[in-house]
Parts: C-alpha cells; sequence; structure tokens
C-alpha cells in the first residue's frame, strides 16, 4: 500500500536492538518501528527543549539565573515536603 509518509531502513547492532527490546517491554509496545519512532519524537523534543534552555542562559543575566535557580530549588523543596516527589 503506497504511503505519503517518509521511510527510513536502519541496521543496528545487536546491543542497541537489545535496548530497544528493553524499552518496548517497559513501554508495552509491541512494534519494533512504533519503539524507534517514539524514540525518535522523545529525542527530537529533547534536543528541542534544550536549545530553548541554552537560548534562555546565553541571553540572561547572572542574576536573572541565580533568581531562576533559587525558584527552582523553592518549588522542588515544597514538592518534596509534599511527598510529590
Amino acid at each position: 500500500m503506497p504511503s505519503d509518509k517518509k521511510r527510513i531502513n536502519l541496521t543496528i547492532p545487536d546491543e542497541v536492538y537489545e535496548r530497544l527490546q528493553a524499552y518496548k517491554n517497559e513501554s508495552g509496545i509491541v512494534n519494533d518501528a512504533t519503539a524507534c519512532l517514539q524514540l525518535i519524537v522523545q529525542q527530537l523534543k529533547a534536543h528541542e527543549d534544550n536549545k530553548a534552555i541554552m537560548h534562555y542562559l546565553k541571553n540572561s543575566s547572572i542574576e536573572q539565573l541565580q533568581q531562576a535557580a533559587n525558584e527552582g530549588a523553592a518549588q522542588l523543596q515544597d514538592l518534596l515536603n509534599k511527598g510529590k516527589i
């Protein structure tokens, strides 16, 4: 059946395949391609998030970064105290 989606043919080492199988089992995924696609999407999102964080860090003053760190630490302590972490 024709598809308008792009195809990627991968050959991976045994070690990577074993890790993929472990991921599938942990995630309840039954298809190798679905697991690969999910991991690719997650990694692309993480890459985009990292770029946004780096942009924020590069364009913030040390005072702004210190304030953000202090606020984050306070929020983390609050979550710990509430037993949510």
